[in-house]
């Protein structure tokens, strides 16, 4: 065996989580940042810009199509009702698992994510797309889907990548599918109408940040990151 084989999964996790963290503070600074220069720099509320225009014209779906059905889904579950039961059945599945630090983690990221998205909405107040395919109200920026989305599935790969008994292979398919739902909540949000392009890329990057930044929080000492073993009683002679 060799010495890297030898590193428990949990510590594992919590060295990527370390060395990730600045990247994550900088991730909801430019976030942010994007946000105070929307509602200020130009004098007002901005609405959509070169990518936005771009993207808009080309996610769209039809009423009635599989993908509007799709789509819809995703607006369902993604929305308030939807990502509360989600979050809290992923909460309460560790608890029972015996991980609470997991579950807070998950529990901080969602709940920073929604004040973090309530919060920049306030602020930005940016306009919706005129030519909505669902109903949706309030501000524009960031999208509050794709913030929960990115928060919940980075959340969820991060504690099954520090199970220690966990295949590789469960990894491997945690992450894809963590990805692959994060990309089909910003396309889904899109392709309604509902969103700009800059909306569902500043969501995700926030909710993904703030995953780790809940993680970092919860299993900041190393005794968190793994679990406690005994050490081995020295034998008679």
């Amino acid at each position: 065996m060799t010495r890297s084989s030898a590193v428990l999964p949990a510590t594992r996790v919590a060295a990527g989580v370390r060395a990730a963290t600045p990247w994550a503070i900088v991730g909801v600074a430019v976030v942010v940042a994007a946000g105070l220069a929307l509602r200020f720099v130009v004098g007002g509320p901005m609405g959509p810009i070169g990518p936005d225009e771009w993207w808009h014209g080309i996610a769209s779906v039809t009423r009635g199509s599989l993908p509007y059905a799709i789509a819809v889904f995703c607006a369902e579950i993604g929305g308030g009702v939807g990502a509360a039961a989600t979050a809290a059945i992923a909460v309460a599945l560790l608890i029972v698992l015996r991980r609470p630090r997991d579950a807070a983690a998950v529990a901080t990221a969602m709940l920073l994510g929604v004040a973090a998205s309530e919060a920049l909405k306030a602020l930005v107040l940016r306009p919706r797309p005129w030519d909505q395919l669902y109903v949706s109200s309030g501000s524009s920026f960031p999208s509050g889907h794709s913030l929960g989305a990115a928060a919940l599935a980075v959340s969820v790969i991060l504690v099954v990548a520090a199970a220690n008994r966990m295949p590789r292979t469960a990894v491997t398919w945690a992450t894809v599918l963590g990805i692959a739902w994060i990309l089909l909540m910003m396309w889904s949000r899109t392709a309604l109408h509902v969103h700009w392009f800059t909306d569902v890329v500043a969501g995700a990057l926030l909710g993904a940040s703030i995953a780790v930044l809940s993680r970092r929080f919860w299993f900041r000492d190393r005794a968190a990151a793994a679990p406690r073993t005994r050490a081995p009683r020295p034998r008679r002679r």
